[in-house]
C-alpha cells in the first residue's frame, strides 16, 4: 500500500503538440501573440511588466501543458466551429492555431460572447503570461498566427483626408 501511495501521478495523454494564440487588440488594446509546443517552450510577443510590444521566452510546467490539452480536449477543439461570425468593432478577437500529428486547426471567436467555454479557454490561454518567468530577447519571433500582423499593421494605416470632390459629393 505504500509504494504505491508513493508513485508520481501519471501525466496525461497529451494528443497536441503546438499551440499558438493572437488576440487582436480592441481599440486600447495592442493585442498580444504567444506559442506553446511539447518542448515546453514558450514565446510571447506584447507587453509584459515594464515593456511595452517585446519578444520574450520562457518555458511552462508538464503541469500547465498538461491541463492545457485537458481544456483543449474539453472544448472538442477537433469538431467546434472554427469562426463564430460574429463581427464587433470594439472587440478582442482571438486566433488560436492548435496542432496534433499531422493535422492543425484555427479558430477564431469574438470576445463579448459571455458563458462561452471556448472564450473561457482562449482567455485562460491569453492570461497565461502573466503566471510564467519570461526572458526578454532582441530576435524577433514568427508565429503562424495572422491577428497580430493585422494589428500591427492598422496601427500604421494613416487616414488621408478627404479630397474636394468627395465633400461636395456628400452636400
Amino acid at each position: 500500500m505504500l509504494s504505491i501511495s508513493c508513485k508520481k501521478a501519471t501525466r496525461h495523454n497529451n494528443e497536441i503538440i503546438k499551440v499558438e494564440l493572437a488576440r487582436s487588440g480592441a481599440w486600447s488594446d495592442f493585442g498580444a501573440s504567444m506559442s506553446i509546443d511539447t518542448s515546453l517552450n514558450y514565446k510571447y510577443f506584447g507587453d509584459y511588466g515594464n515593456v511595452k510590444q517585446g519578444y520574450f521566452i520562457g518555458k511552462v510546467t508538464h503541469k500547465f501543458w498538461d491541463t492545457l490539452n485537458q481544456k483543449f480536449e474539453q472544448i472538442k477543439f477537433k469538431t467546434i466551429d472554427t469562426n463564430d461570425n460574429t463581427n464587433v468593432a470594439d472587440a478582442n478577437y482571438f486566433e488560436v492555431i492548435i496542432h496534433w500529428k499531422n493535422e492543425k486547426r484555427r479558430i477564431i471567436r469574438v470576445r463579448p460572447r459571455e458563458n462561452d467555454s471556448i472564450i473561457n479557454v482562449f482567455l485562460w490561454l491569453n492570461d497565461s503570461f502573466k503566471y510564467i518567468k519570461l526572458h526578454p530577447i532582441k530576435n524577433h519571433i514568427k508565429f503562424e498566427t495572422t491577428l497580430h500582423i493585422k494589428t500591427a499593421i492598422s496601427d500604421s494605416v494613416k487616414f488621408p483626408p478627404p479630397t474636394i470632390k468627395e465633400l461636395e459629393d456628400r452636400q
